[in-house]
């Protein structure tokens, strides 16, 4: 008698309240050209049976259902990933996202072949859903490009206020270091660059094997000033203990440029907060410098809290704060 072998990736499909999109998750991961995986289908809406019904329907004894006896929220919810785990590695499936039928084989892979790497992902096509449940497809998340595989060794610019892995087409690799539950108080929408100051080398495929939806609805509910504050949380720890080339900071500017200047305006609160105003200002374009003050006149209330961001968020703070040590320098 053939012995099957133990899984050796744990997916987590989350799931609420959208019964419309659940079924293309589900069939995607089914339709995976590796199968040697098992599924925990989080349903974070106890009055809702039809996740249950979907699940019994699917009849697949790699799909292990597990109704929330209260809503959790998002956050919670996914800290169900981050307890530990038998299988090496750990992927998450969004209700209203898809994979390619050869992501999971190819990011195993990958990451099997690069053994210091934390997270592999693969890149997206992206998807607007427009009335009546259609959908467009609007180009990739990142471009494609003739190296089919690119590693970032951290700290990279674009993570002063930003995440550049995309955790809903992503391995990660089950480790004491990686396997660190978020915050309670974490907003939903900072868990990719939050959750990215643990891991020091990341790995991506171009080639989209993903599908990323914006859809109409969110289920995200936080405040512009919150967002704002995470960000300036972000920013202060990314600086605090790093001290970079001029060329990094203007790379920073860059990479906050855009989005009606929230970034640029969360960079200056974090560099003041991480005593490196003077460096972090002092690579600024003219024009980052004015649109962050043009906004500081016009609502200097909503500027004044951007300081309290610590105080307001004190668990992101300490998350933060004691992630994995960053590089000390870099150009």
């Amino acid at each position: 008698m053939v012995v099957p072998s133990p899984p050796d990736v744990r997916v987590y499909l989350c799931t609420y309240r959208r019964n419309h999109l659940l079924p293309r998750a589900l069939n995607s991961l089914l339709n995976q050209t590796h199968a040697n995986w098992i599924c925990e289908l989080h349903n974070d809406d106890p009055l809702d049976p039809y996740p249950a019904q979907l699940a019994a329907e699917v009849n697949d004894s790699r799909i292990i259902y597990v109704g929330h006896e209260r809503n959790l929220g998002p956050t919670a919810t996914f800290n169900h990933m981050y307890r530990p785990v038998a299988e090496p590695y750990v992927s998450l499936l969004e209700d209203d996202n898809w994979w390619e039928p050869q992501l999971l084989s190819r990011l195993l892979t990958a990451i099997v072949d690069h053994p210091d790497v934390q997270v592999a992902w693969a890149n997206s096509y992206l998807w607007h859903e427009g009335e009546g449940g259609t959908w467009q497809r609007a180009g990739t998340i990142w471009p494609r490009d003739d190296e089919p595989i690119t590693v970032f060794q951290t700290p990279d610019h674009r993570q002063v206020c930003g995440a550049i892995h995309s955790h809903g087409a992503m391995i990660l690799r089950a480790t004491d270091q990686t396997m660190v539950p978020c915050p309670p108080e974490m907003p939903i929408f900072a868990i990719e660059p939050i959750r990215e100051r643990l891991y020091q080398k990341l790995l991506l495929i171009r080639e989209p094997l993903g599908n990323f939806a914006v859809t109409r609805e969110s289920w995200r509910a936080e405040t512009a000033d919150e967002n704002l504050q995470v960000l300036v949380l972000l920013a202060a720890t990314f600086l605090a203990d790093s001290h970079f080339s001029s060329s990094f900071y203007q790379q920073m500017w860059a990479a906050c440029r855009g989005a009606r200047g929230h970034k640029h305006r969360a960079l200056v609160a974090g560099a003041f907060l991480a005593g490196r105003l003077t460096r972090v200002v002092r690579n600024a374009g003219p024009k980052d410098l004015l649109m962050v003050a043009g906004w500081a006149l016009r609502h200097p209330l909503r500027f004044a809290r951007l300081f309290r961001a610590r105080s307001r968020f004190p668990q992101v703070t300490a998350f933060l704060q004691t992630a994995v040590p960053r590089a000390a320098d870099r150009g």
